[in-house]
């Protein structure tokens, strides 16, 4: 730990050794009463100016009457008769001065004294807050957060006025030096649940850099090599406090306008947060409905290749019929036709994915359309396989998780291969290997297949279908981890 020294010059050369950029850092030098040297040291276009020289510079120059060197510790004095910011400490060493200067906070250097006052004048740049793209509700709040920490953790305080809301920050990333926060309430997450949190997370602060909750996600989950995500990613504060109030913790950093939630389970990436503002039925019928698209992407061109190369007598004689008809001069197998088919869907996704957003969609619908067509009418793809895939296409949109959705389409490869190896029993024998998987995974200590595996019946009021909100506002139990395991 380096210690200030009462030089001040000596100060100086030594920040500006520690700084990155040092163009950027501004030296205002003033004379107290006349007399005694004093710095003011910020980063340009990361502070407040006006409130620098309103309630900094203007009563160092104007205010101070005394003679500041024959007092004891005059930063001190300084700070608490002159100094009008809401925020100041006194500090006595230079560890971590960098990293406060490029927060947006500014130092004060006195001369003949080994003390400095460190001063929250940020104003770093960042983006309003407005309606989330990605996340679209139909009723509910329409803010989503924004890159700015402190005003994603005001976004969550304003909706959790509770006593038991706990923010514990830290910081990620030696070499960027991230700053991250853990939000949760008190005696509503299970205490295991919380440390295994942190423990993971305080494993990970040694790394070089954090630059978004991607690398986090990556970093502490349990299974790095599974299918599916262990993790909830969300932008909306509604989500969180949700989240929050059921006994789960939710991981911010700087930079990112998405919040992680741990731990997560299976069937949560198939609700969403609408259902909960919606009718009982409605919201059954929805989720239902989910679960069923989920079901077409995974399963639906699987069945349909065991229907064409094996099993074509349990489909009716005339659906067979038009199948077969609609398939007359392809040259391509069925295999190679269904594949053919999902992997230019995937490549006009991905690139409606990467285009400006009005630009996208019209790649998506207007390239879909020809490109379905073009191979229909050249006999390259039979209107039948066209049909089939497009319906998996808009199955997969239904999916409320972007993340989840990904997850299944990526697995309806595997078992595409699998229906074309052993027809209809590679498929049974391909879901069955997913549920397994399922089964054995687990989020933080907390069985990723709950509530149905471990069976909770009491939680299985909120799965695939919803009962009234007064049977289901209340802590899962099957969020809170056995005695002896982990």
């Amino acid at each position: 730990m380096e210690h200030l020294s009462k030089n001040i010059y000596q100060n100086i050369n030594k920040i500006i050794s520690y700084m990155p950029n040092s163009s950027t850092l501004v030296k205002r030098e003033i004379l107290i009463n006349k007399k005694t040297k004093c710095f003011i040291l910020y980063v340009t276009n990361l502070c407040n100016r006006k409130s620098i020289e309103l309630h900094i510079i203007s009563p160092l120059l104007n205010k101070v009457k005394e003679d500041i060197e024959t007092i004891d510790s005059p930063a001190e004095y300084i700070m608490q008769n002159y100094i009008s910011v809401s925020e100041a400490t006194i500090i006595k060493h230079l560890n971590n001065i960098t990293v406060e200067l490029l927060r947006g906070k500014c130092l004060i250097l006195i001369d003949k004294t080994n003390q400095a006052i460190l001063c929250d004048t940020s104003d770093i740049p960042h983006r309003n807050i407005q309606e989330s793209n990605i996340e679209k509700t139909l009723r509910g709040g329409r803010e989503c957060f924004v890159e700015n920490i402190e005003i994603n953790l005001a976004l969550i305080q304003n909706k959790v006025k509770s006593n038991k809301l706990r923010i514990e920050r830290m910081i990620l990333g030696t070499e960027n030096n991230t700053d991250a926060a853990i939000i949760y309430l008190d005696g509503v997450i299970d205490p295991v649940v919380l440390d295994t949190i942190k423990f993971k997370l305080n494993r990970i602060k040694k790394l070089p850099y954090i630059l978004c909750t991607g690398y986090i996600e990556q970093l502490i989950e349990d299974f790095p090599y599974g299918f599916f995500p262990q993790l909830k990613n969300t932008e909306k504060p509604d989500k969180v406090v949700s989240d929050l109030f059921q006994g789960k913790a939710a991981i911010l950093i700087s930079g990112a306008p998405y919040a992680l939630i741990a731990p997560a389970v299976f069937i949560e990436f198939f609700q969403g947060f609408e259902d909960y503002s919606q009718r009982i039925l409605t919201s059954v019928f929805v989720r239902l409905t989910r679960i069923l698209s989920a079901m077409l992407v995974l399963l639906a061109t699987p069945i349909y290749l065991c229907v064409l190369s094996y099993t074509s007598q349990i489909v009716p004689i005339k659906l067979i019929k038009v199948i077969y008809n609609s398939r007359l001069g392809i040259p391509l197998p069925p295999f190679l036709e269904i594949l053919t088919m999902e992997i230019a869907v995937e490549l006009l996704r991905e690139g409606g994915l990467r285009l400006p957003t009005p630009i996208g969609q019209t790649l998506g619908i207007v390239g879909g359309i020809v490109i379905g067509e073009a191979a229909t009418k050249a006999g390259l793809v039979s209107p039948t396989t066209l049909v089939v895939v497009s319906t998996t296409v808009i199955a997969s949109f239904l999916i409320p998780n972007y993340e989840m959705a990904l997850s299944i389409r990526f697995l309806r490869f595997p078992m595409l291969i699998l229906a074309h190896m052993f027809g209809l029993l590679g498929v049974i024998l391909g879901f069955y290997l997913i549920v397994i998987i399922i089964i054995n995974m687990n989020s933080f200590g907390i069985p990723y297949f709950a509530p149905f595996a471990p069976l909770n019946y009491s939680d299985l009021k909120d799965t695939v279908i919803r009962f009234p909100l007064d049977k289901i506002l209340r802590k899962p139990k099957s969020l809170k981890i056995k005695k002896g395991k982990i």
